[in-house]
């Protein structure tokens, strides 16, 4: 864990992305985008769509990844494979036993929750998802969390520091230096980057190491959400 920054603010919110941050769902998300790529004729591996769009908004992210092979596909298909995905991963994520939380994710939330720090989630799903998904984990019923923002909901998802911008706009919180981002992707750096949040924290994964999260331009990499318990409230 290294920290490239000075404590002379305090920290008001976290903002945490969900799949692979908080919640464990097994690469569902990116399983169903290749399914949803393979009934078009279009083959990527899990590794590939994970390194191209991971963490992006997933209607955007489909688009992109269709048009790398296939740069005639109009916007009504790009349109109806979108959907064929939100379908896809939306049963998944109904009829799954699989799918909890990431380990420490509720206990860190009440303790944010009880140093007064607002515990935000940004996420590349649309609403409909991650209001599953947050019904699933059961944080609403139990207060952990304070609002929720998807990139459906704003014009640019990440790496556009938007939907951050927006849980800020909520809360009337002047600036980023107040605000900690938590994510598990390349595009969550850079979204924490680009909105100016003081600490971009990074989850180390079998995706990236502490040295590949560094060097991203995150001031931390931790292997576990109970770390940012010393990062932002000591």
């Amino acid at each position: 864990m290294t920290d490239t920054g000075t404590n002379t603010q305090r920290i008001k919110a976290v903002v945490f992305d969900m799949a692979g941050t908080t919640v464990d769902e097994g690469k569902k998300v990116y399983d169903c985008v290749r399914k949803t790529l393979q009934k078009y004729d279009l083959y990527f591996s899990l590794d590939e769509i994970m390194e191209s769009i991971g963490g992006m908004n997933k209607k955007e992210g489909i688009k992109k990844m269709m048009l790398l092979k296939w740069e005639s596909a109009t916007d009504e298909q790009l349109d109806e494979a979108a959907a064929i995905f939100t379908n896809m991963v939306e049963e998944a994520y109904r009829t799954s036993n699989s799918i909890k939380e990431m380990p420490g994710a509720s206990d860190l939330f009440a303790h944010l929750r009880k140093n007064d720090v607002k515990v935000i989630l940004d996420t590349g799903y649309a609403r409909s998802t991650a209001d599953l998904l947050i019904s699933k984990m059961g944080w609403d019923d139990r207060n952990l969390i304070d609002f929720s923002v998807t990139s459906d909901e704003v014009s640019q998802g990440r790496p556009s520091p938007m939907m951050i911008e927006k849980a800020l706009t909520h809360f009337n919180i002047d600036s980023a230096r107040e605000v900690a981002k938590v994510g598990d992707t390349r595009s969550d750096v850079e979204e924490g980057l680009n909105a100016g949040c003081r600490y971009v924290v990074g989850m180390i994964s079998s995706q990236y190491t502490e040295d590949e999260m560094l060097a991203m331009g995150a001031t931390h990499a931790i292997s576990s959400l109970g770390e940012l318990k010393e990062i932002v409230t000591t």
